[in-house]
């Protein structure tokens, strides 16, 4: 189902509308169950994706996350509309509150597990790219603020500009940038080859193990959440996608799929576009992967 959500102006001239879009299907090899899980509540402007870590374990750190925020947000926000920029106060805040709820159920679900089986119990985790909208009625647009944890991603497509990735991974490449074995632009480089010919043999190992995450919801007793915000204008798309979308498909193609699909079938199209990818052969492509995959897709519009 399709949901556009509309914001008034008070001069009555222009009016904005978010529309979101999702899809998300199961690795093949389990397509009785899903690890990732999607969370949206559109009326209110939430939308978020979560890839569990491990089959079976993984789906329930998914889905807990999911139902810990939803709840958390209902509880913060009543009504069901997308919450006036002049009442929110300390968006960030708010992200690291809802993450650090989700993050502690998941650790204790974890250790209740490991109680009743009485033997060692692979701990449920999960990533997370979770972003809410809030609407600044004295400029008329939509401001837009995001937490992630992991691989999984957030992507600003804009008219007329390149796709800009939000997130930075916590992942393998990350680590080879702080030891200095890379550059940022290397990681870039790495991390959207398609062909073998395209690297070194050492750069070839990197992005082999670019799956690699460092850190995720009930993973360990801290976490550290990465937040951002920015100003979202008619036109503009954004992408929030498990790793099992962005690793079958370049940015480039993302983009284009971004700026040519429809906003009611975006995400669907994308995520097809990934599975196609994924059945290609790898010596043709590198980046083909099996795996669960899901797509939110927002788009704001201006309305007459």
């Amino acid at each position: 189902m399709t949901v556009s959500v509309r914001a008034y102006s008070t001069s009555g001239v222009t009016h904005t509308s978010l529309t979101f879009v999702r899809y998300s299907v199961p690795h093949e090899g389990h397509a009785y169950y899903n690890d990732d899980t999607i969370l949206l509540d559109r009326q209110r402007g939430l939308a978020a994706v979560f890839d569990g870590v491990g089959s079976g374990p993984g789906q329930v750190a998914s889905r807990l996350a999911a139902r810990v925020i939803r709840r958390a947000w209902k509880e913060l926000h009543a009504e069901s509309r997308i919450i006036p920029f002049s009442t929110l106060s300390n968006p960030e805040g708010l992200l690291l509150d809802m993450f650090e709820s989700a993050h502690q159920q998941i650790i204790l679900e974890g250790e209740r597990r490991a109680r009743s089986l009485q033997e060692y119990a692979r701990y449920p985790a999960t990533t997370a790219a979770l972003a809410f909208f809030s609407y600044d009625e004295e400029s008329h647009t939509y401001h837009m603020f995001y937490a992630h944890v992991g691989d999984s991603r957030i992507y600003l497509w804009r008219p007329e500009q390149d796709l800009k990735r939000l997130t930075n991974d916590d992942g393998y490449l990350a680590l080879k940038i702080l030891d200095g074995s890379i550059t940022p632009e290397d990681a870039l480089r790495i991390d959207q080859a398609s062909c073998i010919s395209e690297l070194s043999r050492l750069e070839k190992s990197y992005f082999d193990n670019r799956n690699g995450i460092t850190q995720a919801l009930g993973h360990e007793k801290s976490v550290e959440v990465h937040t951002g915000h920015i100003d979202i204008q008619p036109g503009d798309r954004v992408l929030l996608c498990s790793d099992g979308v962005h690793d079958n498909l370049t940015d480039q193609t993302l983009a284009l799929l971004l700026e040519k699909e429809k906003p009611t079938t975006v995400a669907r199209k994308i995520v097809q576009r990934a599975i196609v990818s994924s059945h290609q052969n790898v010596a043709e492509n590198m980046r083909a992967k099996s795996d669960d995959m899901s797509a939110v897709v927002i788009t704001c519009a201006t309305i007459s």
